[in-house]
């Protein structure tokens, strides 16, 4: 038998890591609930799936595609449009958002838990990075791109 101390994670980080995990998993769920309406209802799509991969297998580049698809880019965030709630890409594309985004609720979260245990530092560092990741996930800080 192994008489080694177990050692407890601490509170903050379990915090971090099931929110993560159960945001993953509902992300997951949610991108593979979109493509089976997709697939279902392919006129009900923001980019209808026959004409959308003709376009590609012609060639054509990304702008080409919304244009003649799509009739043009609806943003970055168009799965929060009204127009498009039940949508399959739509669907798939909260999901996508959701999962790249859950880094955030848990920092939040978990500055919560450091602040309740006034470890100051790590209370500043996770809305430090927090802000990165909402910077990133909102557009305004970029790759370069």
């Amino acid at each position: 038998m192994n008489d080694a101390p177990q050692l407890e994670m601490p509170r903050a980080q379990r915090i971090y890591g099931e929110i993560i995990y159960w945001m993953t998993v509902v992300a997951c769920l949610i991108c593979m609930i979109g493509p089976a309406i997709a697939v279902a209802n392919p006129e009900h799509n923001v980019l209808n799936p026959y004409d959308l991969f003709d376009t590609i297998f012609e060639g054509k580049n990304a702008e080409q595609v919304w244009t003649e698809v799509g009739g043009g880019f609806p943003g970055g965030h168009f799965y929060l449009d009204r127009q498009y709630f039940g949508y399959g890409d739509a669907i798939t594309q909260l999901g996508l958002a959701l999962g790249c985004g859950c880094a955030f609720w848990g920092l939040l979260a978990a500055a919560a838990a450091y602040a309740a245990e006034k470890t100051w530092l790590y209370v500043i560092l996770a809305l430090w990075v927090a802000t990165l990741v909402l910077l990133s996930m909102t557009g305004i800080v970029t790759g370069g791109h």
